[in-house]
């Protein structure tokens, strides 16, 4: 699906492109050959231990020569907040936004990713989406399921 995707955008000027975004989330050796794949690519904090980095900031320095040129690259660290690293070399964060009571993990994941490219793809700026992301994500964790996240948010 992915080969599709970019020959379609080979053909496209840029502003017409599909941005396409990967997340590497579980410890298997085949996922490991998506990092040069996407625009934005998530890589987990199980995936960072996995490659031996104790940090969000130390996963995207020791990974970021995996990913294409001119890709983003996010590492949410859950409490920690998020770091992502872009190809201007800078390095970016977000403290998390905890609730006021933890109530359901499930899905923060999902959720932190879906804030982050929902605010990339409204023309947000990539400090702008890890806010919003980690933002989502924590008032996710204060209330079962999905039911009502837009009110919540």
């Amino acid at each position: 699906m992915i080969q599709q995707v970019e020959m379609f955008n080979t053909k496209r000027p840029e502003h017409q492109r599909i941005t396409i975004s990967v997340e590497i989330e579980k410890t298997r050796e085949q996922l490991y050959e998506l990092f040069p794949y996407g625009d934005v690519v998530f890589v987990s904090k199980d995936v960072a231990h996995h490659f031996g980095f104790n940090s969000a900031e130390a996963a995207l320095k020791g990974l970021y020569h995996r990913v294409k040129k001119e890709a983003v690259l996010i590492c949410a660290w859950a409490e920690k907040g998020a770091d992502a690293l872009g190809p201007d070399g800078l390095l970016l964060h977000s403290d998390a936004f905890p609730p006021e009571s933890l109530v359901d993990t499930l899905g923060a994941g999902d959720t932190f990713n879906a804030g982050v490219l929902y605010t990339l793809s409204n023309g947000g700026s990539l400090q702008d989406a890890l806010t919003f992301g980690c933002r989502v994500a924590g008032r996710k964790c204060g209330f079962h399921g999905y039911d009502g996240i837009r009110e919540n948010r």
